[in-house]
Order: C-alpha cells, then sequence, then structure tokens
C-alpha cells in the first residue's frame, strides 16, 4: 500500500478527526481532537502551570522572610519560568487549536481556517484547481521505547484515514483525517456530490491488489 509516514512531535497517533457541518449550501468541515489529544495538551498545560504557581509561591514565601528586592529573583524566574512556559505553551495550544475548511460551491471556493491561540490564518483556494478527491491511508510513525534507533522494530506504526483534494500540481489540501475508515468515505462521498470530482479511492484499489496477490499466491501453491 501506498503509505506515507507521518512524524508526530508529541508522539500521538492520530492529530485529529472531523465533524462535517452543515452550512447552507456549503459543506464545512471541522476538526475536533481526539480524546488522546485532548488528555495530552490537558496533562502539558497542567504541568507547566503548576510548575508557574509553585514558582510563584516560593518567591513570595522567600520575600516575606527575606524582605529581598523583585529584582533578586530574576535568574529564578527566567529560568522556572521558561521550564514552565515549555509545557504550558504546547500545552495550551494543542487544546485550542481550532481548524475548519469550507467548501463553497457557489463561489468555487475552498476555504482553509486554522486558528493558534486566538489567532487565525486563512488560505483560499479555487475549487477549480482540484482535480480529485482521494481517500487513502496513511500512517504516523512512533519510535518504541527500549529500542535502538537503527533497529527494524524501533517504531510503530498507527494507521488512519485521510481525505485530500488534490490539485493537478503541489500539495493536496487535507479535509479529514479519522482514525476510522467509514467516517473518511462518508466525508469523501459527500464532497464528491458537492464538487462534482472524483473520488481516487486508494484504499479499495490497494484491498484489490493485496487480494489478488493472495489468490496469485493460492494458485501457485496448488
Amino acid at each position: 500500500m501506498h503509505e506515507q509516514g507521518e512524524k508526530n512531535r508529541y508522539n500521538l497517533p492520530l492529530v485529529m478527526s472531523g465533524a462535517i457541518v452543515g452550512g447552507g449550501r456549503d459543506l464545512v468541515f471541522r476538526a475536533k481532537l481526539d480524546l488522546g489529544r485532548r488528555v495530552a495538551g490537558a496533562a502539558l498545560a497542567v504541568i507547566g502551570a503548576a510548575i508557574a504557581l509553585q514558582l510563584v509561591r516560593a518567591i513570595v514565601a522567600n520575600r516575606a522572610s527575606t524582605h529581598a528586592d523583585w529584582r533578586a529573583y530574576l535568574p529564578v524566574v527566567l529560568v522556572f519560568g521558561t521550564v514552565a512556559l515549555a509545557f504550558l505553551l504546547p500545552g495550551t495550544l494543542i487544546l485550542l487549536y481550532r481548524r475548519d475548511v469550507r467548501v463553497d460551491p457557489e463561489n468555487r471556493q475552498v476555504v482553509e481556517r486554522q486558528t493558534y491561540l486566538g489567532f487565525g490564518r486563512t488560505r483560499s483556494h479555487a475549487l477549480s484547481s482540484f482535480k480529485k478527491i482521494v481517500l487513502a491511508r496513511r500512517l504516523i510513525k512512533r519510535r518504541r521505547s527500549g529500542r535502538s534507533v537503527g533497529s527494524s522494530h524501533a517504531r510503530r506504526s498507527y494507521p488512519f484515514f485521510v481525505v485530500e483534494l488534490a490539485p493537478a500540481g503541489g500539495k493536496p489540501v487535507r479535509i479529514v483525517t479519522e482514525q476510522q475508515e467509514e467516517p473518511a468515505r462518508e466525508a469523501a462521498v459527500k464532497l464528491a456530490a458537492l464538487t462534482r470530482l472524483a473520488v481516487d479511492d486508494e484504499v479499495e484499489r490497494e484491498r484489490a491488489r493485496e487480494a489478488a496477490g493472495l489468490d496469485g499466491e493460492g494458485d501457485t501453491a496448488l
């Protein structure tokens, strides 16, 4: 199978899954965090907040007894504040990340909007620039604990399914990411009905190749 490995900075098996939202004649694919992502983001944010809280408490208690100037605590604040932010910012970013893809057939546009910590970025693509819809299986690879980097068993693979709008050339626009095949296939069908684009079903095509290969092996054995 044509499997594309994707690196995940926080070693999570899936980034997010898609929820389809009806918007008049438009079709909106709204990303939602999966459970693993929510737990990881919350854990990072809580650890960062706890470090920051302990830092503030320690400084207040120390100053109450020593009456030291606030500037004396700057080195401590810089060191432990940086550690706290190293946990707090990624966790908050994970929890507050939002992504919507709106398919607007009336204006013949695909509008992709991403929001990071309240700051939004919007990209518009002409619907005519896309030639097909791709339904495919991808992989996220993560290193196994206790395995050497060069070992063939050093990484675990987590499969997931994607729906993408593919242009004639250039990078495709990802519409949906799902752990299960059926929700991704449903999204591909709805997208095809709205855009009139053909679905390139890589999942079924690979199944057919695998079945043909197995049949060939069985005939050889006979």
